[in-house]
């Protein structure tokens, strides 16, 4: 008795489309070009299928009670440097402290670690005054 085997190869061949362009916000891109159409967003035109992929940026929290957002910039800036806000509104630097009133001392917390409006930790101090 005698066996013969036999293989067959099946091969598959992948149509790849490359397309010379892509099309993102009515704008017309090389494939395989970088752009950036606003300052929080870059995209890469791929020459697979003529599709523009995009990353957005997130901003943190900047660490001040009071940022400037500049409209060529991505994420929002501390013009006046770190700081944070009194109840009674005043805005105080960080590494300063601010009295409101002669038994109160007030400063910046050091660790805000960018989440949320920074508000100013005060300490009142009583002083008890001896009447003789």
């Amino acid at each position: 008795m005698r066996v013969l085997l036999a293989f067959s190869v099946l091969v598959v061949v992948c149509d790849v489309l490359l397309a010379a362009t892509c099309d993102y916000n009515g704008v017309t891109y090389n494939a395989g070009e970088s752009f950036q159409p606003s300052p929080c967003e870059h995209c890469f035109c791929s020459p697979q299928g003529g599709r523009a992929m995009c990353a957005i940026a997130d901003c943190a929290m900047p660490p001040c009670v009071n940022p400037v957002h500049d409209p060529t910039k991505c994420c929002p800036t501390c013009p006046d440097g770190h700081n944070c806000r009194h109840s009674d509104g005043t805005i105080i630097k960080a590494g300063e402290t601010y009295h409101p009133d002669q038994h109160t001392t007030c400063q910046c917390p050091t660790n805000t670690f960018g989440f949320g409006t920074v508000s100013a930790l005060c300490a009142v101090s009583t002083t008890d005054q001896v009447v003789s």
